[in-house]
């Protein structure tokens, strides 16, 4: 087993209680999040138009440094001094305690549970910033009915159909305001990929949804509308490739 691995097994402990029990359809309909031109325009936009929506969610410099920073604080202030508790509970270090058995027993798991669950966190924290991808893109390509994924924490973009694409709400643990985010499952290592537009659960995954489904005209919004008239001859004629119940249904 690969480090990298490893992580993902641990990570995926979190995960567990992180996720919401449903897998979300994606033939979901409903009132569709809005894209602003100012969105459309920021920089972590590379392209947004009738084929593609290719998003840059690379992680920067000063990221890669931060994630070394909390693995040095959760070091210091959590992983030693509970090391230094744990020991001094053996009796190793200073003197050694009459305490009741099980007070012991309570206190070495309570300590121990301190000191070496984080580890595998803060190891990963030291060794992301050397590791970190170059470049990591979630690409909706609308053309060919694919969503590209990219690694979690390193490793390779994975390609998946967008009508096998496993979506669900996961808790976010970095905002007490937005309590759930959407998430995209990698197949290969079950691995969830935070995405969202303005955090509305609904708007955001319904605008996916719509998006998707070359079925459909593009979403509302002013920044389709330079591409609505290539997208409805691209849509007359795919419509005319599919079977008659189909069309019916589409439309």
């Amino acid at each position: 087993m690969t480090f990298i691995d490893f992580i993902h097994k641990y990570m995926s402990v979190l995960d567990r209680i992180r996720s919401t029990k449903e897998w979300l359809p994606v033939d979901f309909q409903g009132e569709p999040h809005i894209v602003t031109p100012r969105y459309a325009k920021s920089n972590e936009v590379e392209q947004l138009d009738e084929k593609c929506f290719r998003i840059n969610t690379t992680e920067t410099a000063w990221g890669g440094v931060m994630w070394a920073g909390i693995g040095l604080f959760g070091l210091i202030a959590g992983v030693l001094p509970s090391g230094w508790g744990l020991l001094n509970e053996f009796g190793i270090v200073g003197s050694y305690n009459n305490d009741p058995l099980w007070l012991s027993i309570f206190f070495i798991i309570f300590i121990a549970s301190f000191t070496f669950l984080p580890l595998p966190a803060i190891l990963l924290s030291f060794v992301y910033p050397f590791k970190r991808p170059k470049e990591r893109l979630l690409i909706w390509d609308r053309e060919n009915g694919t969503v590209t994924l990219p690694p979690r924490f390193w490793g390779e973009h994975e390609v998946v159909p967008f009508n096998e694409l496993k979506v669900k709400k996961i808790r976010n643990l970095g905002s007490f305001v937005q309590f759930h985010v959407l998430a995209a499952f990698r197949p290969s290592d079950g691995q969830p990929i935070e995405f969202g537009l303005l955090g509305d659960n609904e708007k955001d995954w319904a605008f996916f949804c719509w998006y998707m489904d070359k079925t459909r005209p593009l979403p509302p919004g002013e920044v389709f509308d330079p591409y609505r008239e290539r997208d409805e001859e691209r849509r007359r004629t795919f419509l005319q490739t599919l079977p008659p119940a189909n069309i019916q249904q589409a439309g």
